[in-house]
């Protein structure tokens, strides 16, 4: 790689399966409007995570193979971190792109995004989320048509949580940015949290640049059942961190919101489809303590609904059915329960559900 001439752009493909539509990830990669090698070029990776690259050779058409790198990368673990990582530090490009190999781009959308990143120096353009199936991934919750230097907290950064869209390497580089492999899920968290308020620029990409992700493949590689202290255990450790305890005090409460509103609740309402147990009690009992404690008036902002579910959660005898049927009221928005803190002096909070549903449904 040192002789060649060095690419504008390094997008990386993890692949762990011959199952993968790899094929169709690259494709769109191919025509996302940028040339393939040289210097104003990307260069494509595609790591094959616990597989032989011969056999990833053979998924792609004769056409895509000369135009990819394949390299290996043989951890024994299901973590996509490991990979990730691998491919960041061969790169020497400008900028980097993580695309999961079930997923695809817009065409053109890698020329748009490095057309922003080049423009306005980014440390990263953030593209809107579709769903292969229909429907959009609202993440971030930017301010009502804010879209260029988006603030981290007043843009509601921390609900975008993936790497996905472009990175400007060196930055990642300075930092010491890697994905954490030690996390049976959230493996990027530490590198996007430490991205997105660490100062640098942010933009978003044009809303016809998105990136497109697919439910069509059997089951991505961080999915599975596992103890409630195993899916939030990044979570608790960010929180937990010096990192953190550093930010400001605004800067805290965002992230301790998003904690609360997408990983904790989220993770319960999945647990508790399966089973409720003592030790989940435990674990939300625990990780509510520490919010308590770093997280600032987070617990304040959230709805009725949501507090009456984590008051639920943490009361011994609390039965898998009594915390799905609190879990589902708090999902019925619209309703005054969904709607208002118990304390009204939060309900106009950048975080609070009324001023947050009225961005979301503007993204």
């Amino acid at each position: 790689m040192s002789s060649a001439p060095t690419p504008l752009v390094d997008v990386i493909i993890p692949v762990h399966t011959t199952a993968r539509p790899v094929d169709r990830a690259v494709g769109s990669v191919l025509a996302g409007g940028l040339p393939v090698g040289g210097r104003g070029g990307v260069h494509i990776t595609v790591v094959c995570h616990n597989v032989r690259a011969a056999l990833i050779r053979d998924r792609l058409p004769v056409r895509q193979r000369p135009l990819v790198e394949l390299v290996e990368c043989f951890d024994g673990t299901a973590n996509p971190a490991a990979p990730r990582n691998l491919a960041l530090e061969r790169s020497r490009a400008r900028y980097v792109s993580f695309v999961d190999s079930d997923d695809t781009l817009a065409p053109g959308a890698l020329a748009a995004w490095t057309a922003i990143a080049e423009r306005h120096g980014s440390a990263a353009v953030l593209p809107r989320l579709l769903r292969g199936g229909g429907g959009v991934l609202r993440t971030p919750v930017p301010r009502p048509f804010r879209r260029a230097d988006l603030d981290p907290v007043k843009d509601r950064l921390a609900y975008r949580t993936t790497s996905l869209g472009l990175l400007r390497r060196e930055v990642l580089a300075a930092r010491g940015l890697r994905f954490q492999g030690q996390y049976a899920t959230g493996e990027d968290l530490g590198l996007t949290a430490r991205a997105w308020f660490g100062g640098g620029r942010i933009d978003l990409a044009p809303r016809r640049a998105h990136y497109v992700v697919h439910d069509d493949a059997d089951g991505r590689i961080t999915t599975g059942e596992r103890p409630l202290a195993e899916d939030l255990a990044a979570f608790t450790d960010l929180l937990g961190g010096t990192w953190y305890a550093g930010l400001a005090a605004a800067q805290r409460t965002a992230i301790a919101v998003k904690v609360l509103r997408v990983q904790l609740l989220g993770a319960v309402h999945a647990r508790a489809a399966q089973a409720w147990t003592g030790a989940d009690t435990e674990t939300c009992r625990a990780l509510l303590r520490l919010l308590d404690r770093v997280g600032g008036p987070a617990l304040e902002v959230l709805p009725r609904a949501d507090r009456d579910l984590l008051d639920l959660v943490v009361r011994p005898g609390a039965t898998a059915e009594q915390v799905l049927e609190a879990s589902a009221r708090r999902r019925c928005f619209g309703r005054p329960g969904t709607l208002l803190p118990r304390d009204p002096r939060w309900a106009l909070h950048r975080e609070a559900p009324l001023r947050f549903m009225a961005a979301s449904l503007l993204v």
